[in-house]
């Protein structure tokens, strides 16, 4: 089972992390006694006048005080990576329970106006995306976002499945993937500034005579420098030729700082970047999209794990002349700037087209991931059978994602062909706005190349389209029965087919799956009746098939729409004077409603209005 899975693995790594910790203590602490020890040494030995025996020794301690200093660094590694990994399986297993530990909500790509993501909670605190999420790049956040946010091709459907399933038991390579991302919270940055920097067209190449000043001027500089400490020269000779130096950088310095800027947040990202392309590299897999992936990170027999760790030892380079102690005693004698400048430029002109397709390359594998993560999760959640033909969605035993197994209560149910309309009506509180979400959720799910909470699940692509929390607008002026207008608006003009071409042209024919929750809520009855039928004998001439769900009972009886309207209910009993609800789905017109019931419950003395 995942969670003893997740639970066991999470003990294991804390003891792994906790014996890194020792190890880094005992390490500190030998660090420290070598220091001193070091120093206690070559301060005997000047004191007994021997130099070389002091030089020596200064030198050992150095080279043994840096030797400790990485294996240090190792060992913090290793500690950092342990605690990631025992947090990622203390989220897996929170996640069973439909409780979230990582912050990331998704809602930076949230739209007011996306056609479901509000009502079928695609994004916030808990949503779709928090609950597949396990990508930490901005790529892959918004690979993944996107993925949820609409439909793919029956094709692109099919090739993540294969890709997710054969990542799916790579649990061990899954984990590291996610935690070598945790090393730096700096990796969720956007790259736009350094892919900027790469691709950018239009920046001139450096002057030739720059790069063969930058070696000249400073061995000239250290002559004079060697010449004055013998007395050979005055020191001005000296300032003099310091003085050339900022002139030389002065030619630079509006180009340094321009690549400064726009490779400095994300530079302390590089080397985590660096470490994520060596996981990916090392993934092997038959599945097609990862062969891509694979395929993107090694173009022309280039490594992206290493042209990015080059990029990171160059961006961190630069970036000391922000230090102004660095620019002042170091920067302006060596050219710093122009050394790196020149090096950066070669590093573009050879990497720099590669660099946006190896960044999203590698939020396709996180998203990819995330698909294979939340497989892994849940075993008995199925993968849908994506129809290229006609309309279809057929599931059997299908639950709501969001919900905890043990809370959840499956349907099933079989819609095929278009200008279908499956009317849902019953009480209050018995199902019908959580069936409508259940059912829509799993469909984004399935066009997203996820697994989905169901049996079975069939189903072809579709826009999916809800009309479910329309609320009123202070700003905007609109009552809430207005808005639900205009929502209904947008649907109408959804199912009319598109008089532009675009490259978004095969999805935008796709017919739409509606789903509207209580219709027309916000007018009187009888103008709620009459808008309601007429809506839906107009969606029936479109390639749309929805959902309503609705209190009004005569929608179920409309003349002349057998062929088109299908009556289902959710009914409520009255149980030793307690309401009860089983939230199963059953064929018909409701018969039983509680609203008196509930009113009465409340408080409210309805045995006055009836006598």
């Amino acid at each position: 089972m995942p969670l003893e899975t997740f639970l066991q693995r999470q003990q294991t790594f804390v003891q792994a992390e906790q014996s890194a910790q020792r190890q880094y203590n005992q390490l500190a602490f030998w660090r420290l006694i070598w220091f001193v020890g070091s120093v206690v040494i070559v301060w005997l030995f000047g004191r007994l006048d021997q130099q070389i025996y002091a030089v020596i020794t200064t030198l050992i301690g150095i080279a043994g005080f840096l030797i400790l200093l990485k294996k240090h660094q190792n060992v913090r590694r290793e500690r950092d990576l342990n605690h990631q990994l025992a947090f990622i399986n203390q989220d897996e297993a929170a996640r069973l329970q439909r409780q979230y530990l990582r912050p990331e909500t998704g809602e930076q790509f949230a739209s007011p106006t996306h056609y479901y993501s509000g009502d079928l909670d695609v994004f916030g605190k808990h949503s779709l995306f928090r609950l597949l999420n396990r990508t930490h790049t901005y790529a892959g956040q918004n690979r993944l976002a996107n993925w949820l946010k609409a439909p793919s091709s029956p094709d692109t459907i099919r090739l993540r499945q294969q890709a997710a399933a054969e990542l799916q038991p790579q649990i061990d390579w899954r984990q590291q993937f996610e935690a070598l991302a945790y090393l730096e919270n700096t990796v969720g940055g956007k790259t736009d500034d350094l892919i900027k920097w790469a691709t950018a067209a239009d920046i001139s190449p450096m002057p030739a005579y720059l790069n063969i000043a930058r070696f000249l001027f400073p061995i000239i500089t250290l002559a004079l420098f060697i010449a004055w400490l013998t007395g050979y020269i005055a020191g001005a000779v000296v300032l003099f030729a310091l003085a050339a130096h900022g002139l030389l950088l002065s030619r630079t310095s509006a180009r340094a700082k321009e690549v400064s800027e726009q490779t400095f947040e994300i530079s302390t990202a590089l080397k985590s970047f660096q470490a994520l392309f060596q996981q990916a590299r090392q993934l092997k897999g038959d599945a097609i999209r990862l062969r891509s992936v694979h395929q993107a990170l090694t173009p022309n027999n280039h490594s992206a794990n290493e042209a990015i760790g080059q990029l990171s030892r160059l961006t961190e380079g630069l970036n000391y002349r922000r230090n102004p102690y660095f620019y002042l005693l170091f920067g302006i004698a060596t050219l710093w700037d122009v050394h790196y400048l020149f090096r950066l430029e070669r590093w573009r002109q050879e990497y720099g087209p590669d660099l946006h397709r190896w960044f999203e390359a590698l939020g396709e594998l996180e998203a990819l991931n995330s698909l294979a993560g939340f497989a892994y999760a849940h075993p008995v959640y199925t993968t849908p059978d994506i129809v290229d033909d006609e309309f279809m969605l057929d599931f059997t035993a299908a639950a709501h994602p969001l919900l905890p197994p043990d809370r959840s209560v499956p349907n099933s149910l079989t819609l095929s062909g278009t200008g279908q309309t499956m009317l849902i009506t019953g009480s209050n509180m018995s199902g019908k706005s959580t069936f409508l979400r259940t059912v829509g959720a799993n469909v984004v799910l399935a066009l997203a190349g996820a697994v989905v909470s169901a049996e079975r699940f069939w189903c072809s692509p579709v826009r999916v389209f809800t009309s479910m929390r329309t609320q009123d607008s202070l700003e905007e002026s609109t009552s809430s029965f207005y808005a639900e207008l205009k929502r209904l608006q947008t649907l109408i003009n959804l199912t009319k087919q598109p008089a532009t071409e675009s490259k978004e042209k095969d999805r935008d024919r796709l017919p739409v799956l509606y789903f509207l929750d209580e219709i027309l809520k916000g007018t009187n009855s009888a103008d709620r009746h009459r808008g309601a039928e007429a809506l839906i004998r107009q969606l029936h001439q479109t390639t749309a098939s929805g959902f309503v769900s609705t209190h009004d009972l005569e929608l179920g009886q409309l003349t002349n729409a057998d062929d088109f309207v299908r009556n289902y209910h959710f009914q409520s009993d009255l149980l030793n004077g307690e309401l009860m609800f089983d939230y199963k789905l059953r064929t018909g017109i409701c018969k039983s409603f509680n609203a008196s019931q509930l009113m009465q419950a409340i408080g409210i003395q309805m045995d006055v209005v009836q006598k």
